[in-house]
């Protein structure tokens, strides 16, 4: 399945989900944030689209507030 990309209101939003998602056991990659995301970050993180339902449910779970997800 094809990536999915998850973005969030701040860099430091990203890294903290960054920790939360390697805590779940939900791979993500750090990217730069692509033209048709819109958000302030400059950063963005990139999980499979097989694990989007984990990866949704662990970012809430931690509490981290998740701006939007591009497919």
């Amino acid at each position: 399945m094809a990536d999915v990309i998850l973005y969030f209101g701040s860099n430091a939003d990203t890294m903290i989900a960054t920790k939360a998602l390697k805590d779940a056991g939900v791979a993500a990659k750090m990217i730069p944030k692509p033209a048709n995301v819109s958000s302030p970050a400059n950063l963005c993180l990139s999980v499979d689209g097989a694990a989007e339902s984990q990866a949704v449910s662990a970012l809430g779970a931690a509490g981290v507030a998740l701006g939007g997800v591009a497919k």
